[in-house]
């Protein structure tokens, strides 16, 4: 049985989630989605379309699923796995003020789960002319952009050029972890925009800034990148990790400060070990998977990103530091 890919649909109140969520499975016709919500309703459902209930879930003429979370997500998903539904890919759209970190939670940390579904990525939609603002004043608000994997600015049409070149370059430095694009009406040209491949295992997405052709420094590795209390840090380091010393750190770490973390994510260069070592931190705990092998041929870097408020890297830089390995005769 292959794994069902995920995509969790985010963003402020009015971005354009539910115009967006239409515009795919116009897009997709051949795709039969499964789509849970947190609270049926919300999506604008034809009641022309609904041809069999079954208490929560709602099966429609299209082939489509529609579900409403109301209780555990876990026990939905289970019911849609053991169930005789037929899907082949998964939405699940949350409210205007969620936080879809609790929600990639379940995808990354549940064996069980991961049997059955693999998240593919995150999607943000927000209002090109008022995402700074509303960043700047609304923490969840900010969660969701900064917990994105792909944001897609949306109502564009009325914001100047100017503005959008500001929103893009703000964005880009506080969340460098995502791509993004301007639409309008939510039509987003993206060809690959249900195989983002955010948490693929073999093929991590780490931008850090380089560019595909050259590794010059594009928003500045090593530079504190900030927008009013929120900050990004970006490292890159040569020296192999010890992977206790890393496990401890970055588990006590978070168990202590994982309130002012938005996001983590990296790839560790870990002694004795030939794989890549993938970090993402999870409703405020480190999650460990191995990645692809390091080639021989290749330099074994270590890059990592957090993202948070108010972040003083000199703190993080001196707590990473002390994870490096070192020998045991010196």
């Amino acid at each position: 049985m292959n794994a069902v890919p995920v995509t969790i649909l985010t963003g402020f109140l009015g971005a354009g989630k539910t115009t967006f969520l239409n515009y795919l499975i116009k897009k997709h016709p051949n795709t039969k989605f499964a789509i849970i919500e947190n609270e049926f309703g919300e999506i604008n459902i034809d009641s022309e379309l609904v041809v069999k209930t079954d208490e929560n879930i709602f099966e429609l003429s299209n082939g489509c699923i529609c579900c409403s979370i109301n209780g555990d997500l876990f026990n939905l998903l289970n019911k849609l796995v053991t169930g005789r539904y037929k899907y082949d890919h998964l939405i699940i759209e949350t409210t205007g003020i969620a936080d879809p970190s609790a929600v990639a939670g379940t995808f990354l940390t549940d064996y069980n789960i991961q049997t059955a579904f693999k998240l593919d990525g995150t999607i943000c939609l927000i209002d090109a002319e008022n995402v700074l603002e509303v960043i700047a004043n609304e923490e969840e608000a900010a969660k969701q952009v900064l917990f994105a994997d792909y944001i897609i600015f949306n109502k564009c049409a009325d914001v100047d050029q100017a503005t959008l070149n500001k929103v893009a370059e703000t964005i880009s430095k506080i969340n460098p972890l995502a791509e993004s694009e301007f639409t309008n009406y939510a039509e987003s040209k993206k060809a690959e925009i249900l195989s983002l491949k955010a948490y693929d295992k073999e093929k991590p997405r780490l931008q850090l800034g380089l560019g595909a052709k050259s590794a010059q420094n594009i928003f500045g590795i090593g530079q504190e990148q900030s927008f009013h209390n929120i900050v990004s840090q970006s490292f890159v380091f040569d020296q192999s990790f010890d992977l206790l010393k890393l496990r401890h750190y970055f588990t006590v770490m978070l168990a202590i400060q994982g309130a002012w973390f938005y996001r983590i994510k990296g790839i560790i260069n870990v002694e004795g070990i030939s794989r890549r070592l993938i970090i993402q931190s999870v409703k405020g705990a480190p999650v460990f998977t191995e990645g692809a092998a390091w080639r021989d041929d290749e330099t074994r870097q270590t890059k990592l990103v957090f993202i948070g408020k108010e972040l003083k890297r000199d703190i993080l830089e001196r707590g990473i530091k002390q994870c490096f390995y070192k020998p045991a005769n010196l």
